[in-house]
């Protein structure tokens, strides 16, 4: 603010100063009074020192960061980065496969199961013996079932016929007439006895 020299004298700059000064010295940050020509271009407002000054500290803060990341960089193995990466991706593509195959192998063994369960096999070891050879034939398992699986137990039941339930022959009736009023008389008296039970009641019968 010298420029008031010429303005306001050496005298009255020097109080004004003063006051100035002192004031600056008790008041806090931001409040302090700033004089200086508008002329000379080094007039800013409050509002546009404020961006400047935001802008300064992101910058500075993004500089810290920067220097910060690029040093973590130096540090770092990009080979030995590269490397994992490639390693856990074909870890990821092994376990994944193989619990797509695990899958695939349970619903195969529950459905052999069923299809075995179904074959009315009478006992449980001959169950166990016919499926495990049912699986090692390895049919191919298309839509919950499997192909050719009927004719192969077709084949079994034939060559082990008993190992499996047979169903039951149906049984013919047999009708047997009866005898009722057809017993013949040995005596006299005994087929007047019958001949009078059979027409004693029709009106033409004469004894």
């Amino acid at each position: 603010m010298d420029f008031l020299k010429e303005v306001l004298g050496e005298e009255m700059y020097g109080q004004f100063a003063e006051k100035v000064n002192a004031y600056n010295e008790s008041a806090g940050e931001g409040k302090q009074i700033k004089i200086d020509n508008i002329n000379s271009g080094n007039y800013v407002s409050k509002a546009k020192y404020m961006d400047m000054q935001t802008e300064r500290d992101g910058l500075k803060g993004q500089l810290t960061e920067a220097t910060e990341t690029i040093g973590s960089y130096e540090k770092l193995d990009i080979d030995g980065i590269r490397k994992s990466v490639e390693e856990w991706k074909d870890k990821y593509e092994a376990d994944t496969n193989a619990l797509q195959s695990k899958i695939e192998t349970q619903q195969k063994q529950f459905a052999a199961e069923k299809f075995i369960d179904g074959q009315r096999i009478k006992s449980p070891l001959s169950r166990k013996a016919i499926l495990g050879e049912f699986m090692s034939q390895d049919f191919e398992f298309k839509d919950g079932a499997f192909v050719g699986a009927e004719d192969y137990m077709k084949t079994m039941k034939e060559k082990y016929p008993d190992e499996f339930e047979q169903d039951e022959p149906e049984h013919k009736k047999t009708f047997v007439r009866g005898t009722r009023n057809t017993h013949k008389p040995q005596t006299k008296s005994e087929q007047e006895a019958f001949l009078e039970a059979k027409y004693g009641k029709n009106k033409y019968y004469k004894q």
